[in-house]
């Protein structure tokens, strides 16, 4: 300790001690966090040919979709946000596509959008902004995500009628054709 400066009062190593007890309360609660989120997670990744867990989504409108409940159709499972840049251009794709499978009166084919660690109200706007008609819905506490150990946006995954993993792509999508492709390849897979 320099010479000219003087020893720390009692009230100066109290004010220490209190701010070096609230940095490690600080830390301890990260860790604890961080803790809790991995052991909460399954730390195995669904795989092609595996089926992944159940899981229920509830659209920004209120219909309930239970995964269970979709067998027997090709499920496309997109996980997107309101900011994400590359999913703007991915969405204008995936209603294309989903049109597309109106047209040819496909009820063999469900598209559900998840909105991926978002604002309900930026959701909303940027699926109005869009033009996006097919269902979609937050994925609360973040339960569906975990189901497909989504990382980024956008992710989507495709089922088959068995509720089996298929199809997945990291990334966007950047043609119609790409989408279709997909999507069509596991509906022939399906027997459709």
């Amino acid at each position: 300790m320099p010479e000219n400066l003087p020893p720390p009062t009692l009230n100066q190593k109290k004010r220490i001690s209190v701010w070096a007890v609230l940095a490690f309360a600080g830390l301890l609660a990260v860790l604890v966090l961080m803790g809790v989120r991995l052991v909460g997670n399954d730390s195995t990744p669904v795989r092609l040919g595996e089926q992944p867990k159940a899981f229920t989504l509830t659209t920004f409108e209120g219909e309930v979709f239970h995964s269970a409940d979709l067998r027997g159709k090709v499920v496309l499972v997109n996980f997107w946000a309101s900011w994400c840049t590359t999913c703007d251009v991915e969405t204008a794709l995936l209603e294309q596509a989903w049109q597309t499978y109106q047209v040819r009166d496909d009820d063999a084919v469900i598209f559900l959008g998840v909105a991926y660690m978002d604002t309900e109200n930026a959701s909303r706007a940027y699926l109005r902004n869009h033009g996006v008609t097919y269902p979609n819905g937050p994925d609360l506490r973040g339960e569906i995500s975990r189901v497909f150990q989504v990382n980024s946006v956008p992710e989507t995954f495709i089922l088959d009628a068995d509720g089996t993993l298929r199809d997945f792509k990291i990334g966007p999508y950047l043609s119609l054709e790409q989408v279709l492709t997909a999507v069509d390849g596991v509906l022939s897979q399906s027997g459709e």
